[in-house]
């Protein structure tokens, strides 16, 4: 399993709630002041290498079902079309820009009434230090979408039903990153935890300014 692979669950168990073991990886409790409480760690063998690349999920519920109100179900389409992916190019001098995600265009594909919208892409590619911190790290993926798929819909279920009865509101970043062992791992995995919680407390800042929005309208 994950923990037993490296130092990275040691440096994070001092701010470990629980843990629980699945087939896949490893879910941790976290008790900090970051912006989430779920941190889901994993890993994928590099081809033709014994290292491996190592995955941080971390999710943070904003808005339980119970407290979704009238301005939230009006707002929520438009959330869905807010997630972003990492996109980096260049031949010399590699440019990094988060751009809608491939899981907004999933949903559109499914329910195209969801916009697309701009605005959490925007709030993370003007943020200097977070910019700086992916420039340094280079991650090979990150993401930033709610959490949601349309594998959640109840079958019973039509999916405009679902989009305008959303069941709460979670939020979830995800990276995929390469960390080299030695005496690095602990400023590496400061970096992934920094960039991740950045990543959420834009994603639920920006999910209140749309919901302010609504409630505008």
């Amino acid at each position: 399993m994950f923990s037993d692979q490296g130092i990275e669950f040691d440096i994070l168990k001092p701010f470990t709630k629980s843990s629980t073991e699945t087939s896949a990886g490893l879910m941790l409790d976290m008790e900090w002041d970051r912006s989430f409480e779920k941190l889901f760690l994993s890993s994928r063998r590099m081809s033709l290498s014994f290292d491996s690349i190592r995955i941080f999920t971390a999710q943070h519920t904003m808005v339980q079902k119970t407290e979704i109100d009238e301005a939230w179900r009006n707002c929520y389409p438009r959330l869905l079309g807010t997630g972003v992916a990492l996109k980096s190019g260049g031949a010399l001098f590699r440019r990094h820009t988060f751009e809608l995600s491939p899981t907004v265009r999933k949903i559109r594909s499914v329910i195209p009434q969801v916009p697309e919208d701009d605005s959490l892409a925007k709030s993370l590619n003007d943020d200097q230090a977070l910019m700086k911190l992916v420039s340094r790290n280079k991650p090979d993926v990150f993401t930033v979408d709610l959490s949601v798929g349309m594998e959640d819909v109840p079958p019973d279920m039509d999916p405009i039903s679902f989009m305008i009865d959303p069941r709460g509101i979670t939020w979830a970043a995800l990276i995929e990153i390469y960390i080299t062992r030695g005496l690095s791992v602990n400023k590496a995995m400061l970096s992934v935890l920094s960039m991740l919680d950045v990543a959420i407390a834009k994603a639920v800042a920006n999910s209140n300014k749309l919901r302010e929005q609504a409630a505008g309208e």
